[in-house]
């Protein structure tokens, strides 16, 4: 396929989320390989369409690089001078680094083909490379970046907001979310029912939860265990009791 053509298919997600910031890029491909060849136009292939990529020859040098938080990618050759990509993509995952990988190959090994994708490799490709077929790898692992970096920045709001509460208050929001009425929660806690609803109200404000629905997931998100013993559902009767 020529360049061209490949750049006219270029996903429309991939240019815009590269939109460039001043003094920094917006996101950033991770190319890993020792052929300098294969790097520098792979490199330029994605910076001809706005996307900002770095190159490295060799494991140790992308471990011993500094990366921004931003959404990014990792396009990983299996065969490295100093290693292989295999055991850097699970070492990545044992360390909690979720980044999204792309691994590609000049050797058709089938097992080390299953090994990556069961790893979790957004994508397997083999040298020579479709130019359109990586732009489409990339474009996937960058929104699937995009996507788990914002669930962990709610998920990191609606702790912060958790954190707030006071212990009685997360004891009385816990026990409401898992099902238990007003008057269950005063016997089971030793405190009157207004005291409940004084707790409870106040949870509401920290949480800025717009609903009890809204209220109960936000819980369950941030507490497993509460989400293990909440109900399937509840009627607005029961939630309005829980008020």
């Amino acid at each position: 396929m020529r360049r061209e053509q490949a750049l006219r298919r270029a996903p429309r997600g991939v240019i815009a989320l590269n939109i460039q910031k001043p003094g920094a890029p917006s996101a950033i491909v991770y190319i890993v390989d020792d052929h300098a060849e294969v790097s520098d136009s792979l490199s330029r292939l994605l910076s001809s369409i706005g996307i900002y990529a770095e190159t490295f020859d060799s494991i140790s040098a992308f471990q011993a690089a500094t990366r921004p938080a931003v959404p990014s990618c990792l396009i990983l050759d299996l065969q490295l001078s100093d290693g292989d990509g295999l055991e850097l993509q699970a070492r990545l995952r044992e360390l909690g680094d979720h980044i999204p990988i792309v691994v590609v190959t000049g050797f058709g090994d089938i097992r080390q083909t299953v090994k990556a994708m069961k790893a979790g490799a957004i994508d397997f490709l083999e040298k020579p490379i479709s130019e359109q077929r990586l732009l489409d790898s990339v474009h996937r692992a960058l929104e699937s970046d995009v996507a788990r970096r914002a669930k962990e920045q709610e998920f990191e709001k609606v702790m912060a907001l958790y954190r707030s509460l006071t212990a009685r208050e997360r004891q009385v929001i816990e026990l409401i979310a898992s099902g238990c009425l007003n008057k269950e929660v005063a016997e089971q806690l030793g405190i009157s029912e207004v005291t409940v609803k004084a707790h409870r109200a106040s949870a509401y404000r920290k949480m800025q939860a717009r609903s009890f629905a809204q209220l109960v997931q936000m819980i369950m998100k941030v507490n497993p265990r509460v989400a293990a013993h909440a109900p399937a559902s509840r009627g607005d009767g029961e939630a309005q009791d829980s008020e």
